[in-house]
């Protein structure tokens, strides 16, 4: 009988720097993950609003104080709110950012950016008040989602389900009134940009996933409220 010759057992050393280099690998994967969210690259400005930004010196130079801003809250926030946070952070580049068209609109919006990155805030977490719809008695728990932008997959797959044109392409507000009981699913709204074309319309949209509910209109900024996207959601949207 042929006798079979086994290899030898990596010894404690050879492990140990195994280990070694798969910790410095996923170090370098979180270093990559951190610094694609950071800042701008402007050698692959391939859209109209980075192109306005690396144009213009200020606005690099507030890129630069936005990077600085997102890496020390990650440095701060908790372990349980750090994919939160990265998550939101991309988001903001490739939606609220994007939304921008001038320089007035980047200058604004990474100012407001930089001041809630400034805040280190150890958890990112929403907030949540009692509020009373229109034509209603009972109070409603309404959820601030701190990431306006984390509907949008589910805005567009609403307008292709209800064979409407355009897509959304960024949103400002966003609010969740849960239902309050198993077995059933939060409905979401707010207010969000319709693209069509070259054509942008602001709305106000919610929807529910579970039911199938979905409704949007054209709403002038200036006309925008929370008080009536609750009322929006609460009527077009909610119910178990």
């Amino acid at each position: 009988m042929l006798g079979v010759q086994l290899a030898p057992a990596p010894s404690l050393d050879i492990i140990a720097l195994m280990l070694r280099t798969m910790n410095a690998l996923f170090r370098l994967v979180g270093v990559a993950i951190v610094l694609s969210v950071a800042s701008l690259d402007c050698t692959k400005a391939n859209t109209s609003t980075k192109v306005l930004i690396c144009n213009d010196p200020a606005l690099l130079a507030l890129d630069s104080k936005l990077g600085e801003a997102y890496e020390g809250t990650l440095a701060v926030v908790a372990p349980s709110s750090k994919h939160a946070l990265i998550n939101e952070q991309r988001n903001w580049l490739r939606y609220t950012r994007a939304l921008c068209q001038n320089t007035a609109c980047l200058q604004q919006t990474y100012s407001l950016r930089i001041a809630a990155l400034a805040r280190n805030e150890r958890y990112i977490v929403s907030q949540t008040s009692c509020e009373t719809p229109s034509g209603s008695t009972a109070c409603q728990s309404v959820v601030r989602d701190r990431d306006p932008n984390i509907r949008i997959t589910s805005f567009n797959q609403a307008l292709i389900a209800q064979k409407t044109p355009g897509k959304i392409v960024g949103c400002t507000e966003l609010l969740e009134l849960p239902v309050g009981y198993a077995n059933s699913n939060d409905s979401y709204g707010g207010y969000c940009i319709l693209e069509e074309g070259s054509k942008r319309t602001a709305v106000k949209i919610c929807n529910d996933d579970l039911f199938g509910r979905f409704a949007m209109q054209p709403v002038a900024p200036d006309d925008e409220s929370e008080k009536d996207s609750i009322d929006f959601t609460s009527s077009e949207c909610f119910g178990g």
